[in-house]
């Protein structure tokens, strides 16, 4: 599981499928709000084309309408902007734990050679 705005998704982070759909949607997402201009556009404008970007990122992830569940009738730059960072902090963390889990994995499992030459 994972929280957005007080709203709980179902989501998990160890499974392989789960994370390929987080971790494209993210680099397709901060792809597309790169290509977002200013110029011309109002700002009623520029903020419905980045929300637009970010709930369609939500609704890859955690399937469609999440977007209106996380987020309600409210296209708010601000609240878009914060739920993305949380995804991508949410990730982020998730990912220091999977390295220091494979770290101990790999520490468990793994021969120790100084023991094995010490019984020889």
């Amino acid at each position: 599981m994972i929280k957005i705005r007080n709203v709980e998704l179902d989501f998990d982070f160890n499974d392989a499928d789960d994370m390929e759909k987080l971790e494209n949607a993210i680099e397709k997402t901060q792809k597309l709000l790169e290509t977002i201009s200013v110029d011309g556009k109002k700002a009623s404008e520029i903020i419905r084309e980045t929300c637009k970007y970010i709930f369609d990122c939500f609704n890859d992830i955690f399937g469609d309408d999440t977007d209106k569940k996380v987020f309600g009738d409210k296209t708010n730059l601000n609240i878009c902007k914060d739920a993305f960072e949380d995804l991508i902090n949410a990730r982020i963390e998730q990912e220091k734990e999977f390295s220091e889990e494979m770290s101990n994995i790999e520490k468990k499992y793994s021969p120790n050679r100084a023991t094995r030459r010490t019984k020889k």
